[in-house]
């Protein structure tokens, strides 16, 4: 689980360790609750969910990014992870000197760093830039070197929250490629995405998440029309009343009294 304290005006912060305890200045937020799974080796877990369901959370507690509240995370193999853009790059180095920086990190020596550098490159595909501050970089060009990167370590387990969402087509389909390739190896990999149709068709495992909880774990096809079957509820829920109102606004414009 991972909860965080809610401030609702800065100086709370300090009255809140001035009383120690004794007097509650936050709100606690649960971002996950009580969630529990295991992920064999190689198996691939789609992860779904709306916005603020707690994937990304979830991801980076796994990658050791952030901490959990109560329970703890055994992670097995070398992990390689693209979260949020730019995650782990320093934006005044240049993109060459960011490879070597966090290949350096992701465990390879630099014998093996020197070997894969041009591959790296030549695989993100984005010219001189390569030389260039990563500040400067589009979040396309972000999304190329952090991706040629990552899959280009050996990971044991591989993490991709949405990123891919921001490339271009050409390139989505040679990431996919590869990270097709990876599975076929043996590669654990967590997808996060909200094209529930490459979820189902890619991924051997889906998890859903709602506020926070584990709402199913399972099938592709199953859980993914579960989810489905949620969605399309709420739009149900929420589509009489855009009705309603426009038919109200319509009355009101022509001049037709709304009540009696």
């Amino acid at each position: 689980g991972k909860t965080y304290r809610l401030y609702d005006k800065p100086h709370h912060r300090l009255l809140q360790s001035l009383w120690r305890g004794r007097r509650s200045y936050y709100r606690e937020f649960s971002a996950l609750h009580d969630v529990s799974f295991e992920l064999e080796r190689g198996q691939t877990l789609g992860i779904i969910g709306r916005n603020g369901a707690g994937k990304s959370t979830l991801l980076q507690i796994i990658c050791g990014t952030l901490h959990p509240s109560a329970g703890n995370v055994q992670v097995r193999g070398r992990i390689a992870a693209l979260l949020e853009l730019g995650t782990g790059f320093n934006p005044e180095f240049t993109g060459r000197e960011n490879i070597a920086i966090n290949a350096a990190i992701l465990g390879l020596s630099q014998r093996e760093i020197a070997e894969r550098l041009d591959d790296i490159i030549a695989f993100a595909d984005i010219g001189t830039f390569i030389d260039q501050p990563v500040k400067t970089y589009s979040s396309g060009m972000f999304v190329r070197l952090a991706f040629s990167l990552a899959t280009s370590v050996d990971p044991d387990i591989l993490i991709v929250d949405e990123a891919l969402s921001v490339g271009d087509g050409e390139f989505s389909r040679k990431s996919f490629d590869r990270i097709y390739a990876m599975k076929e190896r043996g590669t654990t990999i967590l997808f996060c995405s909200h094209s529930l149709y490459q979820v189902e068709a890619f991924c051997t495992r889906v998890m859903w998440l709602n506020e926070g909880r584990l709402q199913a774990i399972g099938e592709p096809h199953d859980v993914v029309r579960q989810y489905d079957m949620f969605l399309a509820g709420e739009s149900f829920a929420v589509k009489p009343m855009h009705n309603a109102m426009a038919m109200l606004r319509k009355r009101f414009i022509k001049g037709v009294p709304i009540c009696g």
